[in-house]
């Protein structure tokens, strides 16, 4: 009888154990799956940007010469900054006011209108990207889609001192990989929280300037986190939350992160991750959890208000974000 009692425990223990295990695999299963899907749409956003940058280098001919700017397209506000009227096939051009436009930026300004095909191609392929533009060295900037740049840079912004220009102007162009800014940041022309995919641009080994492929964070949030019961978060290797579901904001007590919004023309760089970070929570035992997933686990078990919660860990690594998943 004793023999009996003892196999059925360790029957029932076996396949509960089995169950938990399926359970946590699947669970862990369908983390990665999403993390997967995220970097797979991350990279084909960094090729596509990749592969326009190698067209601005060797297609492009910036040094041909240019007679004069068409007063039937270009225009000065105020007499001051320059801007192109509204055609839907066409980028909006700036360059702010008080500076000189020399014979080499002429040539810079007509010659880069070539770019606007790539750039209509470019975004009709990839519908991730929001926005692409060629930032040149004196901040003459070409943008696409087109966008009312009055609106957002009437204060004669220089483009130069944004993190993106900043960020890879002393760098190399290289093969088959890409600078991103994956820390969220304030649009200047208008499109809220975004991440950058970076390319510096370099012609006959002068340095020419920046393109820039941008993505917002609400796309993504509307495409992988806007399910209104899962538990997701994404966030970077200090803690900080980047995105998240609903729910998984109400379980951290981190409110989301909400859309910027343009009360005035922006002219520095503001970030979006002002949270404070995982590791800092006041709950001692997500903070716990968070640590032991930052150093490399994929799967912890943590108390909050007297609940027990488990939480999945995969890698995004194009922008080395870590992906969450908690089960309740």
């Amino acid at each position: 009888m004793k023999k009996s009692i003892f196999i059925v425990f360790v029957f029932y223990s076996i396949f509960y154990s089995c169950k938990n295990q399926q359970e946590s695999d699947l669970n862990l299963k369908h983390l990665n799956h999403i993390a997967k899907c995220v970097n797979t749409d991350l990279c084909s956003v960094k090729n596509d940007i990749f592969n326009l940058a190698n067209s601005l280098q060797y297609k492009i001919p910036f040094d041909k010469d240019v007679s004069t700017l068409p007063k039937e397209k270009y225009y000065f506000y105020s007499e001051e900054i320059l801007f192109c009227s509204y055609k839907k096939s066409q980028s909006a051009v700036y360059y702010p006011a008080n500076r000189a436009i020399t014979n080499q930026l002429k040539k810079i300004i007509i010659n880069s209108e070539s770019l606007d095909t790539l750039f209509i191609s470019t975004i009709k392929k990839n519908p991730l990207l929001s926005q692409i533009y060629f930032l040149d060295t004196n901040s003459f900037l070409r943008i696409y889609p087109y966008i009312d740049v009055i609106n957002y840079l009437k204060n004669s912004v220089d483009l130069k001192n944004f993190i993106p220009y900043q960020t890879v102007k002393k760098k190399p162009f290289i093969n088959d990989n890409a600078y991103w800014i994956n820390q969220p940041f304030a649009d200047p022309y208008g499109r809220g929280w975004i991440i950058s995919c970076v390319e510096p641009i370099y012609y006959r080994d002068r340095f020419l300037g920046i393109l820039s492929g941008d993505i917002t964070m609400r796309s993504l949030q509307n495409k992988y986190f806007s399910s209104g019961t899962e538990l997701m978060l994404v966030i970077d290797q200090e803690s900080k939350i980047i995105c998240c579901t609903k729910e998984a904001a109400k379980i951290t007590k981190i409110p989301q992160i909400r859309e910027f919004r343009y009360y005035k023309p922006v002219t520095e760089n503001i970030y979006a991750c002002n949270n404070p970070s995982l590791t800092e929570h006041p709950n001692k035992n997500l903070r716990k959890a968070i640590k032991s997933l930052l150093s490399g686990g994929t799967k912890e078990i943590f108390f909050m208000d007297s609940k027990k919660y488990t939480i999945y860990k995969s890698h995004i690594r194009e922008t080395d974000w870590l992906l969450l998943k908690i089960i309740n």
